[in-house]
């Protein structure tokens, strides 16, 4: 089996959030597709971070897509430059005030800012990057474990956002997922991810 030969593209929307190309493809038999549509945007960190008293971080807010509130995992952009794990802890930060610290800084009245926050190395646990659409989206997802976090400073929300924070048990999430409450597919696919890493951990 070969791949599809790209012929020609144009960018259709070009915007700093989301790019749409009509492509011309040639196909390995010689058939060509002249209007073969795919998309971008910018690579997303899924944050699974649970707390010291091992209750899963969760969101809930609006979601203009699905004209519904959402129960959600944290999640963010990765900014130029940064890793999965420093989008992670920073997301973290600006949307619940959770993070892990090395030192007494959890006793203290925390400003919110990302640089109070520092993760102890075996917190976190990157599992992979993912496409988020095979047949046409050129993004990806990444998802990264936070283990441990504690509420230690104040949020940081983007003028656009409006977030909730709630804390679950494991059974409780599954619960979620279970009656439909919880369903994002890409973030079930990540955190069924985790599980298995758990599994595989224990051989």
């Amino acid at each position: 089996m070969k791949p599809w030969k790209l012929l020609s593209s144009e960018f259709l929307v070009d915007a700093p959030w989301l790019k749409v190309a009509k492509e011309t493809c040639e196909l390995p038999s010689g058939k060509v597709i002249d209007d073969f549509y795919t998309l971008w945007q910018p690579d997303w960190v899924l944050i699974l971070a649970r707390t010291t008293e091992g209750k899963w971080v969760m969101t809930e807010q609006y979601r203009h897509g699905t004209g519904k509130i959402a129960l959600e995992f944290p999640a963010g952009i990765i900014d130029k430059g940064e890793t999965p794990e420093d989008a992670a802890i920073r997301e973290l930060q600006e949307e619940c005030g959770y993070g892990v610290c090395l030192n007494d800084d959890a006793n203290k009245d925390l400003t919110g800012s990302f640089a109070s926050l520092r993760m102890t190395e075996n917190a976190i646990t990157y599992l992979g990057s993912f496409s988020v659409n095979p047949d046409r989206h050129r993004g990806r997802f990444h998802v990264v474990f936070i283990d441990g976090v504690k509420r230690l400073g104040k949020t940081n929300f983007d003028d656009t956002e409006d977030i909730e924070t709630f804390l679950y048990s494991d059974e409780e999430f599954q619960a979620k997922i279970a009656d439909g409450t919880f369903d994002h597919p890409l973030q079930i696919a990540g955190y069924f991810k985790w599980k298995l890493s758990q599994s595989a951990s224990r051989f």
